[in-house]
Protein backbone atom coordinates (compact mmCIF):
# COMPACT_ATOMS: atom_id res chain seq x y z
CA UNK A 1 0.00 0.00 0.00
CA UNK A 2 1.55 3.39 -1.01
CA UNK A 3 1.10 6.61 0.97
CA UNK A 4 -1.48 8.08 -1.69
CA UNK A 5 -3.50 4.60 -1.25
CA UNK A 6 -3.62 4.83 2.52
CA UNK A 7 -4.50 8.55 2.85
CA UNK A 8 -7.40 7.77 0.41
CA UNK A 9 -8.28 5.19 3.11
CA UNK A 10 -8.05 7.27 6.06
CA UNK A 11 -9.75 10.26 4.18
CA UNK A 12 -13.63 9.40 5.67
CA UNK A 13 -12.62 9.22 9.04
CA UNK A 14 -11.77 13.50 8.46
CA UNK A 15 -14.93 15.50 7.64
CA UNK A 16 -15.78 17.24 4.78
CA UNK A 17 -18.56 18.74 3.52
CA UNK A 18 -20.91 15.97 3.69
CA UNK A 19 -20.04 16.13 7.60
CA UNK A 20 -21.27 19.69 7.58
CA UNK A 21 -24.22 18.96 6.42
CA UNK A 22 -25.41 16.09 8.51
CA UNK A 23 -24.01 18.10 11.54
CA UNK A 24 -26.29 20.95 9.81
CA UNK A 25 -29.52 18.10 9.08
CA UNK A 26 -29.06 16.46 12.75
CA UNK A 27 -29.55 19.77 14.51
CA UNK A 28 -32.85 20.53 12.20
CA UNK A 29 -34.29 16.57 12.89
CA UNK A 30 -33.42 17.24 16.73
CA UNK A 31 -35.22 20.94 16.37
CA UNK A 32 -38.31 18.99 15.36
CA UNK A 33 -38.59 15.86 17.27
CA UNK A 34 -36.85 17.18 20.31
CA UNK A 35 -37.95 20.38 21.25
CA UNK A 36 -41.60 19.30 21.20
CA UNK A 37 -40.99 16.92 23.49
CA UNK A 38 -38.87 19.01 25.79
CA UNK A 39 -42.43 21.23 25.76
CA UNK A 40 -44.92 18.31 26.47
CA UNK A 41 -42.81 16.17 28.70
CA UNK A 42 -40.30 18.12 30.76
CA UNK A 43 -38.06 16.50 33.19
CA UNK A 44 -37.48 20.10 34.95
CA UNK A 45 -39.12 23.43 34.18
CA UNK A 46 -36.71 25.99 32.11
CA UNK A 47 -37.06 28.37 29.03
CA UNK A 48 -37.38 26.12 26.08
CA UNK A 49 -35.07 27.82 23.50
CA UNK A 50 -33.63 30.78 25.47
CA UNK A 51 -31.75 29.00 28.63
CA UNK A 52 -28.13 29.65 30.15
CA UNK A 53 -25.41 28.32 28.10
CA UNK A 54 -27.21 28.33 24.64
CA UNK A 55 -24.97 30.08 22.67
CA UNK A 56 -21.98 28.04 23.86
CA UNK A 57 -23.47 25.11 22.69
CA UNK A 58 -24.16 26.55 19.54
CA UNK A 59 -20.64 27.07 19.49
CA UNK A 60 -19.95 23.10 20.42
CA UNK A 61 -22.38 22.26 18.60
CA UNK A 62 -20.81 22.97 15.15
CA UNK A 63 -16.87 22.36 16.66
CA UNK A 64 -17.45 19.22 18.37
CA UNK A 65 -17.55 17.42 14.98
CA UNK A 66 -16.53 19.20 12.35
CA UNK A 67 -13.10 20.72 14.42
CA UNK A 68 -12.07 18.56 17.00
CA UNK A 69 -13.22 15.63 14.81
CA UNK A 70 -9.72 16.86 12.11
CA UNK A 71 -7.78 16.38 15.83
CA UNK A 72 -9.27 12.85 16.49
CA UNK A 73 -9.19 11.46 12.62
CA UNK A 74 -5.66 12.46 12.29
CA UNK A 75 -4.53 10.94 15.61
CA UNK A 76 -6.38 7.75 14.12
CA UNK A 77 -4.82 8.00 11.28
CA UNK A 78 -1.14 8.11 12.82
CA UNK A 79 -2.01 5.26 14.75
CA UNK A 80 -3.66 2.76 12.11
CA UNK A 81 -0.20 3.86 10.04
CA UNK A 82 2.05 2.50 12.58
CA UNK A 83 -0.28 -0.35 12.82
CA UNK A 84 -0.05 -0.62 9.34
CA UNK A 85 3.48 -0.72 9.20
CA UNK A 86 4.05 -3.03 12.19
CA UNK A 87 1.95 -5.94 10.95
CA UNK A 88 3.33 -5.31 6.63
CA UNK A 89 1.37 -3.33 4.14
CA UNK A 90 1.00 -6.52 2.12
CA UNK A 91 -1.25 -7.92 5.17
CA UNK A 92 -4.22 -5.75 4.16
CA UNK A 93 -6.31 -5.54 1.27
CA UNK A 94 -6.56 -1.51 -0.11
CA UNK A 95 -9.69 -1.28 1.01
CA UNK A 96 -9.22 -2.41 4.61
CA UNK A 97 -11.12 0.72 6.34
CA UNK A 98 -14.05 0.45 4.08
CA UNK A 99 -14.93 -3.33 3.57
CA UNK A 100 -13.39 -4.85 6.71
CA UNK A 101 -10.87 -7.85 6.39
CA UNK A 102 -11.06 -11.14 8.29
CA UNK A 103 -13.68 -12.95 9.37
CA UNK A 104 -15.57 -10.05 11.40
CA UNK A 105 -15.23 -8.22 8.37
CA UNK A 106 -16.77 -11.05 5.88
CA UNK A 107 -20.01 -11.14 8.03
CA UNK A 108 -23.38 -9.86 7.25
CA UNK A 109 -23.06 -5.51 7.42
CA UNK A 110 -26.30 -5.85 9.79
CA UNK A 111 -24.70 -8.61 12.40
CA UNK A 112 -21.42 -6.33 12.16
CA UNK A 113 -23.53 -3.13 13.45
CA UNK A 114 -24.89 -5.14 16.20
CA UNK A 115 -21.79 -6.19 17.50
CA UNK A 116 -20.30 -2.71 16.69
CA UNK A 117 -22.72 -1.19 18.65
CA UNK A 118 -22.26 -3.57 21.44
CA UNK A 119 -18.43 -3.24 21.47
CA UNK A 120 -18.18 0.20 21.26
CA UNK A 121 -20.66 0.92 24.35
CA UNK A 122 -18.83 -1.33 26.56
CA UNK A 123 -15.70 0.71 25.41
CA UNK A 124 -17.54 3.88 25.99
CA UNK A 125 -18.69 2.69 29.25
CA UNK A 126 -14.44 2.24 30.78
CA UNK A 127 -13.59 5.14 29.03
CA UNK A 128 -15.80 7.56 30.48
CA UNK A 129 -15.57 5.85 33.77
CA UNK A 130 -11.87 6.25 33.64
CA UNK A 131 -12.75 10.10 32.99
CA UNK A 132 -14.31 10.76 36.35
CA UNK A 133 -11.23 9.57 37.90
CA UNK A 134 -8.06 11.68 39.37
CA UNK A 135 -7.05 13.99 36.57
CA UNK A 136 -8.84 12.98 33.55
CA UNK A 137 -11.70 14.48 35.17
CA UNK A 138 -10.45 18.01 34.65
CA UNK A 139 -10.73 16.67 30.54
CA UNK A 140 -14.30 15.78 31.61
CA UNK A 141 -15.99 18.32 33.72
CA UNK A 142 -16.45 20.52 30.60
CA UNK A 143 -19.47 17.98 29.41
CA UNK A 144 -20.81 18.06 33.42
CA UNK A 145 -20.99 21.99 33.34
CA UNK A 146 -24.22 22.87 31.98
CA UNK A 147 -27.20 23.49 34.95
CA UNK A 148 -29.20 23.77 32.78
CA UNK A 149 -29.73 20.78 30.01
CA UNK A 150 -31.72 19.67 26.83
CA UNK A 151 -30.49 18.06 23.38
CA UNK A 152 -28.23 20.62 22.40
CA UNK A 153 -26.28 20.55 25.14
CA UNK A 154 -24.81 17.07 25.06
CA UNK A 155 -22.62 18.50 22.39
CA UNK A 156 -20.68 20.34 24.84
CA UNK A 157 -17.31 18.41 24.84
CA UNK A 158 -13.59 18.99 25.34
CA UNK A 159 -11.45 18.47 21.97
CA UNK A 160 -8.87 15.56 24.10
CA UNK A 161 -12.68 14.23 25.46
CA UNK A 162 -13.37 13.37 22.00
CA UNK A 163 -10.12 12.25 20.92
CA UNK A 164 -9.77 9.89 23.65
CA UNK A 165 -13.26 8.78 23.31
CA UNK A 166 -13.84 8.59 20.39
CA UNK A 167 -10.18 6.66 19.94
CA UNK A 168 -10.68 3.97 21.98
CA UNK A 169 -14.31 2.87 20.25
CA UNK A 170 -12.64 3.64 16.69
CA UNK A 171 -9.39 1.50 17.31
CA UNK A 172 -10.48 -1.75 18.61
CA UNK A 173 -13.87 -1.96 15.98
CA UNK A 174 -10.97 -1.21 12.65
CA UNK A 175 -8.06 -3.54 14.12
CA UNK A 176 -10.84 -6.51 14.58
CA UNK A 177 -11.71 -6.30 10.83
CA UNK A 178 -14.96 -4.50 10.95
CA UNK A 179 -16.29 -2.74 8.08
CA UNK A 180 -16.75 1.20 8.20
CA UNK A 181 -19.94 0.88 6.13
CA UNK A 182 -21.15 -0.85 9.13
CA UNK A 183 -19.95 1.85 11.04
CA UNK A 184 -21.85 4.70 9.20
CA UNK A 185 -24.76 2.46 9.77
CA UNK A 186 -24.31 3.15 13.58
CA UNK A 187 -22.89 6.14 13.69
CA UNK A 188 -26.05 8.54 12.84
CA UNK A 189 -28.39 6.48 15.23
CA UNK A 190 -25.73 6.77 18.16
CA UNK A 191 -25.78 10.63 17.20
CA UNK A 192 -29.20 11.37 17.44
CA UNK A 193 -29.27 9.20 20.55
CA UNK A 194 -27.15 10.88 22.24
CA UNK A 195 -28.33 14.20 21.83
CA UNK A 196 -32.06 12.46 22.99
CA UNK A 197 -30.34 11.59 26.39
CA UNK A 198 -29.23 15.03 27.21
CA UNK A 199 -32.57 16.16 26.35
CA UNK A 200 -35.02 17.86 29.02
CA UNK A 201 -37.75 15.20 29.14
CA UNK A 202 -38.78 12.98 32.09
CA UNK A 203 -39.08 9.27 30.13
CA UNK A 204 -37.68 6.78 31.57
CA UNK A 205 -39.08 3.86 29.44
CA UNK A 206 -41.30 2.03 32.15
CA UNK A 207 -40.91 -1.52 31.50
CA UNK A 208 -37.35 -0.99 29.20
CA UNK A 209 -35.99 0.95 32.18
CA UNK A 210 -33.21 -1.39 32.80
CA UNK A 211 -32.31 -2.83 28.90
CA UNK A 212 -32.17 0.45 27.45
CA UNK A 213 -30.34 4.11 28.87
CA UNK A 214 -33.36 6.40 28.92
CA UNK A 215 -33.03 10.56 29.94
CA UNK A 216 -34.65 9.74 33.26
CA UNK A 217 -31.71 7.40 33.68
CA UNK A 218 -28.49 9.68 32.44
CA UNK A 219 -30.03 12.98 34.18
CA UNK A 220 -28.99 10.53 37.25
CA UNK A 221 -25.10 10.83 36.11
CA UNK A 222 -25.67 14.47 35.17
CA UNK A 223 -26.80 15.71 38.69
CA UNK A 224 -24.87 17.04 41.12
CA UNK A 225 -26.76 15.59 44.14
CA UNK A 226 -24.42 13.53 45.84
CA UNK A 227 -26.22 10.17 45.32
CA UNK A 228 -25.71 10.70 41.52
CA UNK A 229 -21.95 11.13 41.48
CA UNK A 230 -19.92 8.83 39.38
CA UNK A 231 -23.19 6.79 38.38
CA UNK A 232 -24.76 5.29 35.58
CA UNK A 233 -22.00 5.41 32.94
CA UNK A 234 -23.07 3.09 30.36
CA UNK A 235 -24.58 5.39 27.19
CA UNK A 236 -26.85 3.07 25.41
CA UNK A 237 -26.85 -0.33 27.83
CA UNK A 238 -27.17 -0.24 31.25
CA UNK A 239 -26.58 -4.00 32.02
CA UNK A 240 -22.56 -2.20 32.04
CA UNK A 241 -23.52 -0.61 35.19
CA UNK A 242 -25.62 -3.06 36.64
CA UNK A 243 -22.74 -5.81 36.27
CA UNK A 244 -19.79 -3.40 37.18
CA UNK A 245 -21.78 -1.72 40.33
CA UNK A 246 -22.51 2.15 38.93
CA UNK A 247 -26.11 2.07 38.61
CA UNK A 248 -28.43 4.07 40.24
CA UNK A 249 -31.65 4.43 38.75
CA UNK A 250 -34.78 5.47 41.47
CA UNK A 251 -38.13 6.27 40.21
CA UNK A 252 -37.56 10.06 40.83
CA UNK A 253 -35.82 12.35 38.80
CA UNK A 254 -32.41 14.38 40.38
CA UNK A 255 -32.81 18.02 41.46
CA UNK A 256 -29.09 19.91 40.70
CA UNK A 257 -27.20 19.37 37.38
CA UNK A 258 -23.78 21.07 36.65
CA UNK A 259 -20.53 20.93 38.51
CA UNK A 260 -20.77 20.68 42.60
CA UNK A 261 -18.83 23.92 44.30
CA UNK A 262 -17.80 25.31 41.08
CA UNK A 263 -19.50 27.23 38.62
CA UNK A 264 -17.29 27.08 34.72
CA UNK A 265 -17.17 30.03 33.04
CA UNK A 266 -19.54 30.38 29.83
CA UNK A 267 -16.61 30.93 27.18
CA UNK A 268 -15.18 28.16 24.57
CA UNK A 269 -11.76 29.41 24.81
CA UNK A 270 -12.49 29.39 28.47
CA UNK A 271 -13.53 25.67 27.84
CA UNK A 272 -10.15 24.82 26.24
CA UNK A 273 -7.77 25.81 28.47
CA UNK A 274 -9.49 24.85 31.86
CA UNK A 275 -8.79 20.80 32.02
CA UNK A 276 -4.06 22.70 31.88
CA UNK A 277 -5.37 25.30 34.92
CA UNK A 278 -4.68 23.36 38.10
CA UNK A 279 -6.32 26.09 40.42
CA UNK A 280 -9.89 26.14 39.34
CA UNK A 281 -9.96 22.52 38.82
CA UNK A 282 -8.84 21.80 42.18
CA UNK A 283 -12.41 22.54 43.46
CA UNK A 284 -14.87 21.20 41.31
CA UNK A 285 -16.11 17.97 42.94
CA UNK A 286 -15.53 17.09 46.49
CA UNK A 287 -14.82 13.55 44.91
CA UNK A 288 -12.81 14.40 42.45
CA UNK A 289 -10.96 16.72 44.74
CA UNK A 290 -9.90 14.09 46.91
CA UNK A 291 -8.70 11.76 44.15
CA UNK A 292 -6.81 14.59 42.96
CA UNK A 293 -4.76 14.92 45.66
CA UNK A 294 -4.23 11.54 46.11
CA UNK A 295 -2.32 11.62 42.15
CA UNK A 296 -0.50 14.45 43.21
CA UNK A 297 0.92 12.51 46.50
CA UNK A 298 1.30 9.50 44.77
CA UNK A 299 -1.63 7.46 45.46
CA UNK A 300 -5.32 7.66 44.29
CA UNK A 301 -7.84 4.89 44.06
CA UNK A 302 -6.75 1.34 42.58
Amino acid sequence: MTTGEFLNTVSPLFPGLVSVAQTVALGVICAIVLTPAERWAPAHPQPLLFRKGLLLDIVYWFATPLLTRCTTAAALAAVLLIVLLCIGPEQLPKDFLIGGFGPLGRQPGWLQALEILFLSDFVDYWTHRGLHRGRWWRIHAIHHSPEEMNWISSSRVHPLNDLITRSCQVLPVVLLGFAATSVMAVVPLVSFYVMFLHSNVRWDFGPLRWVLVSPAYHRWHHTSDDEGIDKNFAGIFPIWDLIFGTAHFPKTLPVKYGLVGYQMPESFWAHLVYPFTRRQSASIMGRHVEEEKKVEEGGGRG
